[in-house]
């Protein structure tokens, strides 16, 4: 069989969970004959960097814009502006590689479908969001029957979001992966990590990961992490997440928050790391604070790493973590019940032990980066075929 060439394009050059799925799952396709080729907007270089290092060949495109705030006049104007001349570069890049597939992720990457239509490609739409639809639903859905020649989502969650809550079979299941080769507990830096963050040996870590987005609800962790450290005062909380030109106003309100709480000496904050692996196994308890969420592929990376679990019952969360198994699963936006779960797994040393045995095991059989890129190969050849 000849080289398969997929093209897949997403609404987003700063690296978060779509994004470092396609280039796991694009590093594991090579050894199967299949070529990705990324297409992403312009802007923060992080991804582009990672790509390059793993020879993913990728095009950042001036005239690919992400989707701007409805608000945004400026930003929506640009958009529309360049909607014609992005799917013009769209489509020479589909023949100058002569791609097989379009792999777009995202809700309303129309200018990419539209560019696949017209070169008959064969198009897979990858939807990986939970938010409410809106007015916009119809839309959405109207187009999800006409251009795709196949449809997946990130959880069952996503289908019950786009379609009926009691609908299933309308799009395939592809949940985010997870490198457990990488991603594995050790204690063999630990001691590094902890010294370079200035948490002592007899500290507790309380993690948190995440971009600061308002949608990962820091502002609930935050009071959780002040009735945390009340009880228990050798604990530090660390938060791994960088700072977004888009949600300044968010980034200042977080920080006021941590002032307003006297958290400062308590909390150890870095950006965007790409030592991930290495940084979970310094947590005692990994945290998710979301007010939703699709599959966050960050919890199953602590997952990995063997880290009990504290997370929303929200989106798909629940079909990852397995409750009182692998973690704690609690409501979204109540402070409270994060610390009172944090705190009942600290409490218990061999609970928190057995969670995160578990946690491993459960990732190791069920979303293993072998197994999502097998996924993947077969619905691209299943696509062909079709």
């Amino acid at each position: 069989m000849s080289t398969l060439t997929v093209l897949n394009v997403v609404p987003d050059e700063r690296f978060g969970g779509p994004q470092n799925r396609i280039l796991r799952v694009a590093e594991q396709l090579k050894e199967k004959d299949i070529k990705t080729i990324v297409v992403m907007p312009q802007g923060d270089d992080t991804y582009t960097k990672m790509l390059r290092k793993s020879h993913i060949p990728f095009y950042q495109l001036r005239t690919f814009r992400r989707l701007p705030n409805p608000s945004n006049i400026v930003g929506v104007t640009f958009w529309f502006i360049y909607f014609i001349p992005c799917i013009i570069v769209l489509i020479r890049i589909m023949r100058r590689h002569n791609v097989d597939i379009v792999h777009v992720n995202g809700g309303l990457n129309v200018q990419v479908s539209l560019a696949a239509k017209i070169s008959r490609k064969k198009l897979l739409w990858h939807l990986n969001d939970v938010r409410k639809l809106g007015v916009i639903k119809p839309f959405l859905l109207l187009l999800l029957r006409l251009l795709p020649d196949k449809v997946v989502g990130a959880s069952s969650a996503v289908e019950r979001c786009y379609f009926d809550s009691n609908a299933t079979g309308k799009m395939d299941i592809l949940y985010p992966p997870v490198d457990t080769s990488k991603f594995y507990p050790s204690d063999l830096h630990v001691k590094e990590y902890r010294e370079e963050f200035g948490i002592n040996s007899d500290e507790r870590v309380v993690g948190i990961v995440g971009n600061m987005n308002p949608f990962k609800g820091y502002e609930y962790f935050l009071p959780a992490a002040d009735f945390i450290r009340k009880r228990l005062p050798k604990v530090k909380f660390l938060i791994v997440g960088k700072r977004l030109e888009t949600h300044e106003a968010y980034w200042q309100r977080i920080t006021a928050l941590i002032d307003n709480l006297k958290l400062k000496g308590d909390i150890v904050m870095t950006s965007h790391r790409t030592d991930i692996h290495r940084i979970m196994n310094v947590m005692d308890v990994f945290v998710l604070s979301s007010i939703y969420e699709a599959a966050p592929i960050v919890v199953l990376e602590a997952m990995a790493c063997a880290r009990p679990i504290v997370a929303t019952r929200v989106g798909g969360v629940p079909e990852l973590v397995v409750e009182e198994e692998t973690g704690v699963l609690i409501p979204p936006r109540e402070p409270e019940a994060i610390a009172k779960a944090v705190l009942g797994i600290l409490d218990n040393l061999e609970r928190s032990k057995q969670m995160g045995e578990n946690a491993r095991r459960r990732v190791i059989d069920n979303f293993d980066i072998t197994i999502c890129a097998d996924r993947h190969e077969e619905i691209y050849k299943q696509l062909l075929l079709s």
